[in-house]
């Protein structure tokens, strides 16, 4: 029989364990806990209280992450570049559903916060901080619950309180995971290579001029996100002022008259009326759902929209 160690130290929802192996981590109370151990395996256990309900997710230790970062280097010889090119696609943002996940839903806030600063729209941060709030909600109901010595809850309280926590963060960590799907989308411009395959384009000359404008703006967006100071400089979204950059037919929203964003969008004029009245009541437009509700936008008409449309801050 070898040499063996273990102690562990607990403060609240937090538990380090040191033994001969290594140091793991745990936070999270009775229904929620998510474990890093030793090795780098990641454990997180997701339970109802009284059902005998329990869903674990484990990720790989260290041994399979290097295993893993040594793949591509091998698939790199046989795999297709479309094939190469899907698996980069799929990698950025990843980190969002992992800092839900991992925290128990309580740093869901994160994610938001830098969504907000990558695209400068203000729902994004009113959302961050509504789950800052929720999260400050768990954090009382933990430091609230009555525990023992090994942090299980004790007393009709303290399992009471613990099976609130548990459905609340079960709640948060799955609404914000279903918000993030299509924002990480947004954020990392994940939705800019679903084009129309090439044979097509190559086909039809009418067909490569559209998707050509249509990759134009997605680059003059993209721009635009990153330096709004240049996009008005080049008069990104303006085609009614004299300028030199190709936007691939932007219009902006938030500063074009009514007629240019009725011709760039194809719509009629009275719509078009409508979003510039919308935009002089609220100011400016944080994002496209505030230009349909408040323009009473139709869903045939917010599809072409969407294509054309570009908000500046002011």
């Amino acid at each position: 029989m070898g040499f063996s160690y273990r102690k562990s130290f607990k403060a609240g929802p937090f538990r380090v364990t040191a033994s001969k192996s290594g140091i793991s981590y745990s936070a999270g109370v009775k229904g929620v806990r998510v474990t890093k151990r030793a090795n780098g395996r990641v454990q997180t256990t997701l339970s109802a209280p009284g059902t005998g309900l329990r869903y674990t997710t484990s990720s790989s230790g260290k041994r399979q992450s290097a295993a893993t970062q040594a793949i591509p280097a091998n698939v790199a010889v046989t795999a297709s570049p479309a094939a190469r090119h899907e698996r980069r696609e799929r990698r950025p943002g990843g980190w969002y559903f992992a800092v839900v996940l991992l925290s128990a839903g309580l740093f869901s806030a994160v994610p938001f916060a830098h969504a907000a600063a990558r695209l400068g729209r203000k729902e994004l941060r009113i959302r961050a901080g509504i789950y800052a709030a929720v999260a400050a909600v768990l954090a009382v109901l933990v430091s609230i619950t009555p525990q023992d010595a090994q942090g299980n809850p004790v007393g009709t309280a303290g399992h009471a309180l613990s099976t609130i926590f548990g459905v609340l963060a079960l709640a948060l960590m799955a609404t914000a995971c279903f918000q993030l799907v299509s924002l990480r989308r947004e954020v990392y411009g994940l939705d800019a290579g679903l084009t129309l395959p090439t044979h097509h384009a190559v086909a039809d000359p009418v067909v490569a001029a559209h998707l050509a404008a249509r990759a134009r703006r997605d680059e003059a967006r993209a721009l635009a996100q990153s330096d709004p100071v240049l996009a008005y400089d080049l008069r990104i979204g303006r085609p009614d002022l004299p300028r030199q950059y190709d936007d691939g037919g932007l219009v902006d929203l938030n500063s074009a008259p009514a007629h240019a964003i009725a011709t760039a969008c194809s719509i009629e004029a009275p719509l078009a009326e409508r979003i510039v009245e919308a935009r002089q009541e609220l100011g400016a437009f944080s994002s496209l759902d505030e230009v349909f509700v408040f323009a009473e936008v139709e869903q045939s008409a917010a599809a072409r929209i969407r294509d054309y449309a570009l908000l500046l801050p002011r």
